[in-house]
């Protein structure tokens, strides 16, 4: 903030100027100023640095300037108090963050969604938020549907989602689209942040195909693997029968 005090009227002695900042603003530097003679035309110039915190925002503070001094001839000490405004202004910082569109790539005349989230960095609330796309190529015209957000506080994100459709007539390659965010803001003035984005359009979607030769390959393993326990079972069974046969023997050749 920048002060200037000039004189526009007689000569004077023993200015004496103070200013009087309203809370919860806070003053850093001097705010008293002393001029042992201040003639037609002379200024004070003082570049102040105000602090204001985020709840004084939106406010409108009065402060003062009182001046006293004596003309010169005079003995009696003359005063003059101006009224000094103060309006504290808040601020908004929109950042867009985790932007997916969906499906891409896409097929031309088929609908996608943009969605994402906002961010207010700032210390006021972002007024009347809404999010959509502009309607340019590879967009059918008119089937941009936006998304009204509404109020945006600071450090609270707030999730968005817009569709659109492709247009039939687009051709196969990579577009750039730009999501527009309006806002407005203590003061009533109008904000739109642009935000890029990009997709792919095609006329024909990748498939995933099972080929013959992967199916006969897991036919094969499947019949191999069956056949495998078939022969183990088998193994086992004929040592089972064999070692039947021995113990049959010896008990025959004691009974003997």
């Amino acid at each position: 903030m920048a002060i200037e005090i000039k004189n526009v009227g007689k000569y004077l002695k023993e200015l004496d100027v103070a200013l009087t900042i309203p809370p919860p603003l806070v003053l850093f530097g001097d705010n008293h100023w002393i001029r042992p003679y201040f003639a037609f035309g002379d200024m004070i110039h003082a570049n102040l640095t105000i602090f204001a915190p985020s709840s004084a925002a939106g406010t409108t503070l009065q402060g003062s300037v009182v001046a006293t001094y004596k003309l010169v001839g005079e003995t009696t000490v003359s005063s003059e108090t101006h009224s000094l405004s103060f309006l504290v202004r808040g601020w908004i910082d929109m950042t867009v963050y985790e932007v997916t569109v969906s499906p891409d790539p896409a097929l031309p005349g088929s609908e996608i969604t943009v969605s994402g989230n906002l961010l207010n960095r700032g210390v006021i609330p972002a007024m009347y938020t809404n999010v959509t796309m502009a309607e340019d190529q590879p967009f059918a015209k008119g089937s941009v549907t936006p998304t009204y957000v509404g109020e945006v506080d600071p450090n609270a994100p707030a999730p968005f989602s817009v569709t659109a459709v492709v247009d039939s007539a687009a051709t196969e390659r990579s577009y750039q689209a730009t999501i527009l965010v309006y806002y407005r803001d203590d003061l009533q003035f109008d904000h739109v942040l642009p935000v890029q984005i990009s997709f792919t359009v095609v006329t024909e979607l990748p498939e995933t195909r099972t080929t013959s030769t992967g199916i006969v390959a897991g036919i094969v393993g499947e019949l191999l693997s069956n056949q495998l326990l078939l022969m183990l079972g088998l193994a086992v069974l004929v040592i089972l029968l064999i070692v039947g046969a021995v113990i049959r023997r010896r008990r025959r050749s004691r009974e003997t």
